[in-house]
């Protein structure tokens, strides 16, 4: 076989591979739901676990998401991608997430997601108070 056809195929292969990876994170984005994130200083008791203690990485959820409490237990990546309010420098990153798992409802917060402190402040400036998040079930 011809060198040259070899190398062309190989390029065609490539850009087909990239091509594929580009789409699957296009995917990902898509599916990813957008809503406020909030957070709460401390958990005790919550709806799902009482007294036991989950970890720094947890939040309640609001009734869109609660679910009847099927949502205990379940895990979220987190990401914040902008401000909610006038606070200046409000997301610490906008490519970085943080995956916490559901241990409350939270029927009165203003946001979708109710972030344990620790988790608010790996994404956003806990001074900030509420975020724009982009949030998935993993």
């Amino acid at each position: 076989m011809d060198p040259s056809h070899q190398v062309s195929k190989l390029l065609i292969t490539i850009a087909t591979i990239i091509a594929g990876l580009a789409l699957l994170c296009f995917t990902n984005v898509a599916d990813a739901a957008q809503g406020k994130a909030v957070f709460h200083n401390a958990l005790t008791p919550s709806a799902c676990y009482q007294y036991q203690n989950r970890g720094d990485m947890i939040t309640g959820v609001s009734d869109k998401l609660w679910d009847n409490g099927n949502a205990c237990g379940k895990r979220y990546r987190v990401r914040c991608i902008g401000a909610a309010n006038l606070a200046p420098r409000s997301c610490r990153t906008t490519s970085g997430a943080v995956i916490v798992t559901v241990v409350d409802l939270c029927r009165n917060c203003d946001g979708d997601i109710n972030l344990s402190r620790a988790a608010f402040n790996r994404i956003a400036d806990v001074d900030a108070g509420i975020v724009r998040v982009q949030y998935d079930a993993i």
